[in-house]
């Protein structure tokens, strides 16, 4: 008998914030611990509905009815200007929308998941979420605070600010500009936050993960990001916080993937792209960006989103409203993305080089780290021209340099993989 199959089973409790990247980093959590013989429960949206039972995981639903893609298709409709700006010219806007919407948020399912939690009855919360529910911080269970996103705002001593993308040797001036800025805008929002917070009887916040409206847990708290790419030769990270290297779920789909037939067929390089569930949701952007890899030599796959229908693909490519990203990985020579943190650490286990086109928040800083550290090469995704994207292919393509040390980050992330340590760290809980 083995020596987890020996231990109590847990009823484990996952909450993510109600986007691709967050579900798709606790999946990478709750697969090993199911693997131990836990009990693992989701608690998401109606717009998840039968996505996480491939995984053996129960499902329990909570508010209206939605439509995650059509959530984003929303989305752009109102704010595809802002995302045109820089980072500094985004936060009047929709850096404040954004936040007063993750609050609007947490009120609103405050009242469903204080009902879930009831229901399940968990011996262990894990939430992703830059909010605090409080209906999961006095549920009298241990939390942990599991940061899918960048880890910049752990701790941002002797470090640009978070979602910036300044570089880390850069002017601290504009450093200073941009914290004046959040704190004009986010301040009052935090402090008629915190005045709900205590009414629903949870600790009131403090500022120490500022600008997080969030404590850090007193019990357990993960981040999710290579060691290469981490923080910690500028600042020490902040105690109780431990670094996963790679949260990589496996596909929900038992399918190996083919490559299709009009690729198989081609000469060139295999690339991937991927906007996230926002820039696909851009017409204008993914219409723009297939008109300039048409004129690449390569092959693409592309992950077409919510509007995939409303725009054809050129000979050189091929792509769905979703792809399978995980099991595509391991086949592409380079990837394409917005820089989100789940596809920037998936990209970093299976050793792909990247162009980063941000569009928000920590995807900024994602790109400007990952072009510091010498591993791909960031644009500015609506103003780049047709010959800087297509030179930084052939760029990244060419750097035998970089691919090498690229396997041999792979290869350490998968041999060293601290899944079972952080199974270990969430079982010591209870």
């Amino acid at each position: 008998m083995s020596s987890s199959s020996l231990k109590k089973q847990l009823t484990i409790l996952f909450t993510p914030f109600d986007a691709f990247g967050h579900v798709h980093a606790c999946i990478g959590i709750a697969e090993p611990l199911k693997q131990r013989g836990h009990r693992i429960v989701f608690g998401v949206t109606t717009g998840w509905k039968g996505k996480l039972l491939p995984y053996g995981f129960e499902e329990v639903l909570y508010g209206e009815e939605t439509k995650p893609s059509q959530v984003h298709v929303d989305f752009i409709k109102i704010y595809a200007n802002e995302l045109r700006k820089n980072s500094y010219d985004q936060l009047a806007i929709f850096e404040h929308d954004s936040q007063r919407d993750f609050i609007n948020m947490v009120k609103n399912d405050d009242p469903f998941i204080r009902d879930l939690v009831k229901k399940v009855k968990p011996d262990i919360i894990i939430v992703d979420h830059y909010v605090c529910q409080p209906s999961l911080v006095t549920a009298k269970v241990p939390w942990i605070w599991l940061m899918s996103a960048n880890p910049l705002g752990l701790n941002e001593e002797n470090c640009p600010p978070r979602g910036s993308g300044y570089p880390t040797d850069g002017d601290r001036n504009e450093w200073d500009k941009f914290r004046k800025e959040i704190k004009r805008i986010y301040e009052p929002l935090w402090e008629e936050f915190n005045q709900w917070i205590i009414e629903q009887d949870a600790p009131p916040l403090t500022k120490q993960m500022w600008p997080f409206f969030q404590n850090a847990s007193p019990y357990l708290n993960l981040y999710l990001y290579p060691e290469e790419m981490d923080y910690t030769d500028l600042r020490p990270n902040p105690p109780q916080w431990f670094r996963c290297d790679a949260l990589v779920r496996t596909s929900e789909s038992k399918d190996e993937f083919q490559l299709p037939e009009n690729l198989a067929n081609k000469s060139g390089k295999l690339i991937y792209m991927s906007m996230g569930s926002i820039g696909c949701a851009d017409l204008l952007l993914m219409k723009r960006l297939i008109g300039i890899l048409e004129k690449s030599p390569h092959r693409f796959i592309i992950s077409k989103g919510p509007l995939g229908d409303e725009y054809s693909l050129p000979d050189n490519m091929w792509g769905e409203k979703i792809v399978p990203q995980v099991k595509i990985l391991p086949i592409v020579d380079l990837v394409i993305t917005h820089g989100g943190n789940n596809t920037i650490t998936e990209n970093f286990y299976f050793g792909k080089p990247s162009i980063i086109l941000p569009l928000f928040f920590d995807q900024f800083d994602n790109a400007q780290r990952i072009q510091e550290k010498g591993y791909g090469i960031r644009l500015d995704t609506y103003y780049c021209s047709e010959e800087e994207l297509l030179n930084a292919i052939e760029k990244l393509l060419a750097d035998k340099e970089l691919a090498e040390k690229l396997k041999i980050i792979s290869r350490r992330m998968r041999e060293t993989d601290n899944r079972a340590k952080v199974a270990e760290l969430i079982e010591a809980l209870v």
